[in-house]
């Protein structure tokens, strides 16, 4: 480092500087220096942004799915997509929001992450945090319960309490950070819940999220989905390999059903067998909204819907794993976590030793 750069890293040229964990390069996971620290400077919001200090974020299988697959060498690049944290900064035409406020978002896939001490984010994507949980817990939570409920309303439902009573879903993957929160919303919808567990750490946090039937996925599903008296369900939502459950999927679906996928194919599938029984097929990305500004807000009520049932403990945290620090390695660590493929639940980082 040149005594240029040395000075600049603690003389805040231009305005004030943060400190963020990055990479440059699609590195493994296992190879030095695949995150990396740098000093650079604090994001200014513009006319709907919020300035917020983070003060934890988490870390989701997109993320891992981001670096793989960068290609701009040589430019820092920062993840994260969920956070919590205090709004210390208003843009002028900012409505929603106070400073002081504490909040919650993923924020947009196209932008910096909230790996850093400071972010900049749309107001219309955010949401007031939960005020009887813990920051960690709050972390844990934004991206999936946006997905969760995007994936209920390309059902048809509004996640009113009980609306889906005499209805079944049938969730693929219940253990993951989706999954663990599309089960207790389903639940909430008074919908019948079956999903797929194998490992037994799997099957008790599913069921003690409310899961109704839990199916081992290394054994035949159709066969168990008969065995309890629903070899054809109203609701599907595919969390993991489209490809690989696709079969499964069109002989389950009832007529006029309803199937979400959230995992890109991997090559071709046949949808031509849903039109003869009126089923329908959605794609649910929660970072379209915000990649294409279309919509945005409904994504900053969907959290403040989120946070009250939080609150009022009609759903809880997914928070399984926490490290301290926002580091090389926790960001490393916790990417270790979610690329095990083993992860229950969602890994916050908490950005200080002493959360909020």
């Amino acid at each position: 480092m040149s005594l240029f750069d040395k000075i600049k890293k603690y003389w805040p040229f231009g305005g004030h500087r943060m400190r963020a964990i990055g990479f440059e390069r699609a590195l493994t996971i296992d190879q030095p220096n695949v995150f990396i620290e740098k000093n650079i400077l604090q994001p200014k919001p513009s006319d709907h942004e919020l300035l917020v200090k983070v003060a934890a974020s988490a870390i989701n299988p997109v993320d891992t799915k981001m670096r793989s697959t960068y290609q701009k060498d040589g430019q820092f690049r920062i993840l994260g997509f969920d956070a919590t944290g205090e709004v210390i900064g208003l843009g002028k035409n900012v409505s929603k929001f106070e400073i002081g406020d504490l909040v919650y978002y993923a924020g947009v896939q196209i932008n910096p992450g909230a790996n850093a001490q400071y972010q900049v984010v749309n107001e219309s994507l955010v949401g007031h945090a939960p005020v009887k949980i813990s920051v960690a817990e709050t972390a844990a939570m934004p991206l999936t319960s946006i997905t969760a409920v995007e994936i209920l309303q390309s059902f048809g439902f509004d996640v009113i309490e009980n609306e889906g009573i005499g209805k079944s879903v049938f969730i693929l993957n219940g253990a993951g950070g989706v999954g663990s929160t599309l089960i207790q919303l389903a639940k909430y919808l008074g919908l019948t819940v079956i999903t797929t567990a194998s490992r037994p750490e799997s099957v008790t946090w599913v069921k003690s999220l409310g899961a109704d039937y839990i199916l081992d996925y290394h054994q035949d599903l159709h066969e168990q989905l008969i065995q309890i008296k629903h070899d054809k369900v109203d609701y599907i939502a595919i969390l993991q390999d489209t490809n690989k459950y696709w079969p499964l999927v069109l002989e389950s679906i009832k007529p006029f059903g309803r199937i979400a996928s959230i995992v890109e194919t991997s090559g071709p599938i046949d949808i031509g067998p849903l039109k003869n029984i009126g089923a329908q097929f959605n794609w649910v990305f929660m970072f379209a909204k915000g990649n294409y500004g279309v919509n945005m807000s409904s994504q900053g009520e969907a959290l403040n819907k989120i946070a009250d049932l939080l609150d009022n403990k009609v759903i809880q945290s997914t928070l399984t794993k926490t490290y301290k620090g926002l580091t090389v390695d926790t960001i490393k660590q916790a990417t270790q976590d979610v690329e095990s493929g083993h992860m229950i639940g969602k890994v916050v980082i908490l950005h200080d030793e002493e959360p909020l």
